[in-house]
């Protein structure tokens, strides 16, 4: 485990995280040689590269914006882990007022959002076919996901976060919010699994597949068996 300190919170790091970016690197660098032939091997090694670091910024800057939005809920974050899945921001203190709960997970949502419209703004200025405008996809496809992925109603991602405080918020008990959101997890699982399903049926392998497992992980996840 590394420890570092950013914006005077400590950072645990796994080493297990750089398998996660050797990953990311290959993807990368693989999809760039298929969709431009031409490109050297070396050319295509540093544009994946490049391609790795605006997916790390996506996602890891995602958490540390989280550290900004529980200072101004004067409810701190104590630290955030980054292993293999995705970074954990860790609050000790949960006595906290519904508002600062929501103000606390509204960070990386917004942060995700601004990035995915600086991103889709220079892959639209961009000239065609240039590096330039590959890059800003690859940096448009993190935030986007990210962002997507935060704003889902499941307890262990913000949007859930929300939800639930809100819901205390407007005079549900804790226990009712939580019953509240895992039965619309589980409803938004069954939907994207039998969205999935059809698509399999109908031969559209991929976005079928990828659908199934989502359903499967957002399933999970309501149930506790992924925190």
């Amino acid at each position: 485990m590394v420890t570092l300190t950013i914006f005077g919170t400590p950072v645990q790091v796994k080493p297990v995280v750089l398998v996660n970016l050797a990953v990311l690197w290959a993807a990368a660098t693989w999809i760039g040689l298929c969709q431009h032939p031409g490109r050297g091997f070396w050319t295509g090694l540093l544009v994946g590269f490049v391609a790795m670091i605006l997916l790390l910024i996506a996602d890891f800057g995602h958490a540390l914006a989280h550290i900004f939005s529980a200072r101004h809920a004067k409810a701190p974050m104590d630290e955030i882990l980054i292993s293999a899945g995705m970074p954990r921001t860790v609050y000790r203190d949960n006595e906290v007022s519904p508002a600062a709960h929501r103000m606390r997970a509204i960070g990386g949502p917004v942060f995700s959002a601004l990035g995915l419209l600086i991103s889709l703004a220079i892959y639209g200025l961009a000239s065609s076919g240039s590096v330039v405008r590959e890059l800003a996809a690859w940096s448009a496809i993190g935030h986007g996901f990210i962002f997507l992925g935060s704003i889902l109603p499941l307890p262990i991602v913000d949007g859930g976060t929300i939800l639930k405080w809100t819901l205390v918020e407007r005079g549900k008990t804790e226990a009712e919010a939580d019953d509240i959101l895992n039965r619309t997890s589980r409803l938004l699982g069954l939907i994207a699994g039998a969205i999935g399903a059809g698509l399999l049926l109908a031969r559209v392998w991929i976005i079928g597949l990828v659908l199934m497992a989502v359903g499967g992980i957002i399933i999970a996840a309501a149930s506790g068996r992924i925190r």
